[in-house]
């Protein structure tokens, strides 16, 4: 494998860019057009795109705290807080009140 020098690595970082953007504008086409049809027609929605929708967008989010995390890493100027771990507590604390919820609400 030949190494890629700057030119190469950044015309590969503009394409992996556009096929994200349409990967998940595609995605949020079909999850409304998905919800568009349950609602309209009384049908369960299908959940899975909009999952993966979810799913891209947190992994996309949260791969970009530890990333800049890891560059100021060593930085006196700037000492940061550990926001990985501050933004993965409050998603753990987010999903345990969903589950309580629900769960409170099947038994009514």
């Amino acid at each position: 494998m030949k190494k890629m020098d700057e030119m190469d690595r950044s015309i590969q970082l503009q394409a992996e860019e556009l096929a994200y953007k349409v990967v998940l504008g595609a995605l949020a086409g079909s999850t409304c057009a998905n919800w568009a049809n349950a609602v309209l027609y009384k049908m369960p929605p299908d959940l899975v795109p909009g999952l993966i929708l979810c799913l891209a967008v947190c992994v996309q989010g949260i791969s970009q705290i530890l990333f800049k995390q890891e560059m100021v890493r060593g930085d006196e100027e700037s000492p940061e807080p550990n926001r990985a771990a501050q933004v993965l507590g409050a998603a753990a604390a987010l999903g345990a009140f969903v589950l309580a919820a629900g769960v409170l609400l099947l038994r009514v």
